[in-house]
């Protein structure tokens, strides 16, 4: 389950930060779409935009596996 809002985690180790985004229900495998923690981090590009991306429901691990990105556009797929 993705980290709540308010309790996204730290990106700093990273170098990076986060914004929120709404993410479409096609990409969540939910009936509507939500609000999911965005990470940008330096030297990564995503390469879709969360609008547009139908990545995998699961992600790369980050934080000694604690976090999981989006592959694609780099949402919290936690």
């Amino acid at each position: 389950m993705p980290y709540a809002l308010d309790r996204l985690p730290d990106l700093s180790p990273y170098g990076g930060h986060w914004t929120t985004t709404t993410v479409p229900a096609s990409h969540t495998l939910g009936d509507h779409p939500v609000e999911r923690g965005l990470a940008h981090l330096p030297d990564v590009e995503w390469q879709y935009q969360p609008d547009n991306c139908e990545g995998p429901p699961w992600g790369d691990e980050y934080l000694d596996g604690t976090l999981e990105l989006c592959p694609g556009c780099g949402i919290d797929v936690t």
